[in-house]
């Protein structure tokens, strides 16, 4: 009788290396447009989210304007004051925010006072808005409203 011996050839860890790189290429592909649909959404809903932010921020300045809590000197400048954690919460925002922000009025014209002292403008509220972890173009929110300036 004569024996058949097989002879076993045991696996190299190499092969093993080169097996698992294979697959790691061949499923790459296959996961990359999940990343970029989630990477997508997750920006779709922080502007969602920042849009929402804006309308509250602009029902507060309308509020700050009626009890005159902004200084006429900041508005007939056009000074841009930044919009902070305090104010975004005052506002109602709870949440956070991955923007950096400022305001700013933007006069566009105003009708010749029939007294000397009083004058109504319409202005532009400007809101401003930059992403804070990526480099892209700021998002600009636009308002017209009418102010009018009477003396005490």
């Amino acid at each position: 009788m004569k024996a058949h011996f097989h002879q076993r050839r045991h696996i190299a860890l190499l092969e093993v290396l080169i097996c698992f790189a294979l697959i790691a290429l061949c499923i790459l592909p296959l996961i990359y447009p999940h990343v970029a649909i989630l990477k997508s959404e997750k920006d779709f809903v922080n502007t969602i989210e920042l849009d929402h932010a804006v309308n509250l921020l602009y029902a507060n300045v309308l509020q700050k304007l009626y009890l005159r809590e902004i200084s006429w000197a900041d508005i007939e400048n056009g000074k841009e004051i930044p919009i902070d954690e305090n104010l975004l919460h005052a506002s109602g925002v709870k949440k956070f925010l991955p923007f950096t922000g400022s305001y700013k009025f933007v006069e566009i014209k105003h009708k010749p006072p029939k007294q000397p002292e009083d004058s109504v403008y319409l202005y532009s509220l400007v809101f401003t808005f930059s992403p804070t972890l990526k480099k892209a173009l700021p998002y600009v929110y636009k308002y017209q409203i009418v102010i009018e300036r009477k003396q005490k």
